[in-house]
């Protein structure tokens, strides 16, 4: 299909992430002459209230209060121990358009926010909103400091297996929870397991993963400190594939920069 109009000038994604659309790339020949534009600037808006609601479901245990009015039991001071998100700080692996909306809504509440690039910004680039910025040499830093550590990363060759072997060592000492909203491949699901039973971690949010849907036989599934969602941390509201879409056309037509233009060399 990527191939299928030599006449092609200009092709709109529906969704952020490409990696399918690289995924199906002859590698045999040329890489495409015309422009992607992939789907953003509205799916921060979403997957900011998913980490931030499940930050705070974490932190006042929902989960168990659930359990304890099921068995009608009153816990009021083992429930009462909970941290303020204030007190509390996040590294966000990726601080692209997604990952400067996270970080916003976190700064609200008064967390300390660190923030991965791949590259030095400069200063007029950076988000007001993110108090420590690291490139990938800094990555062991940012997970020893972080209580919460939220991947945004899309998949390319620099991100897939990113947190595999022992980089979640780093995060024993605050036993951090990690949040993935990224792609699942910035991690192998042993991997995960692996740093959940020793403990390097105290817990997983996972909306994505290696392989979708997660096979049934998991074992990510039965475990207690694990959160499951179907990738469904945003999705595509048609409204919003068309706004953009109709903004991106009056820029084509009249000759200007599109809007979200994926780098064919880079894979995003």
């Amino acid at each position: 299909m990527l191939y299928a109009f030599p006449s092609l000038k200009w092709m709109q994604s529906t969704w952020a992430g490409v990696d399918s659309i690289f995924g199906n790339l002859d590698r045999a020949k040329p890489l495409p002459s015309y422009k992607l534009t992939r789907f953003a600037g509205t799916f921060g808006v979403h997957m900011r209230e998913y980490v931030i609601g499940h930050i705070i479901a974490w932190e006042r245990t929902f989960d168990e209060l659930r359990e304890d009015q099921a068995k009608k039991q009153w816990h009021g001071l083992l429930r009462a121990n909970y941290r303020l998100l204030s007190s509390l700080s996040i590294g966000i692996l990726g601080v692209g358009d997604i990952g400067k909306h996270v970080a916003e809504a976190c700064k609200v509440f008064g967390m300390t926010v660190w923030g991965l690039v791949r590259q030095d910004l400069p200063k007029e680039k950076r988000s007001p909103h993110v108090d420590h910025y690291r490139q990938i040499d800094g990555l062991c830093e940012l997970l020893q400091n972080c209580d919460y550590v939220c991947n945004v990363l899309p998949s390319t060759s620099l991100s897939r297996g990113l947190l595999n072997g022992n980089m979640l060592e780093n995060c024993k000492q605050k036993k951090s929870v990690f949040i993935n909203i990224g792609r699942g491949d910035v991690i192998s699901e042993q991997t995960l397991m692996g740093a959940l039973r020793k403990e390097w971690i105290s817990g997983a949010v996972l909306d994505v993963f290696p392989t979708e849907p997660l096979a049934e036989d998991s074992e990510l599934w039965d475990m207690k400190q694990v959160k499951i969602t179907p990738h469904i941390s945003a999705i595509s509201f048609p409204e919003e594939v068309a706004d953009i879409f109709s903004e991106n056309y009056e820029k084509y037509v009249k000759g200007e920069e599109l809007n979200y233009v994926v780098d064919w060399e880079q894979g995003y």
